[in-house]
């Protein structure tokens, strides 16, 4: 049976989320801000805004939570807790997400004069 994901499920890894931007987001972009009012500026040619990262990791908390399996166990027999799992599978989703957002082959390309 799949899991139901509330939005106070989400909102418990809202730190988890800011710490991502702060350390992965904030850190590559000069004109990046972790302030939550100020999340509308561009980052650079991709595209995005700051407020758009922290829609997509929000987004990627909710797959997390949905894939959490908690009977699983390692092939050591250990358990797996939840917030380990979603703190696994954001880092590797925003290593994905800076890669793509930071090599010149796939950022946003503007033309015109």
């Amino acid at each position: 049976m799949a899991r139901i994901v509330t939005d106070e499920d989400i909102r418990r890894y809202d730190r988890v989320v800011e710490s991502y931007i702060r350390n992965y987001v904030v850190k590559n972009w000069n004109e990046a801000t972790a302030d939550k009012r100020n999340g509308t500026t561009l980052l650079g040619n991709s595209g995005h805004t700051v407020d758009d990262i922290r829609q997509h990791l929000q987004g990627e908390v909710f797959i997390a939570l949905t894939k959490y399996n908690p009977d699983y166990r390692t092939k050591d027999g250990r358990s797996v807790k939840e917030s380990t799992f979603v703190f696994e599978h954001l880092f590797n989703r925003v290593g994905q997400l800076m890669k793509r957002l930071t090599k010149k082959q796939y950022g946003l390309i503007v033309t015109g004069k």
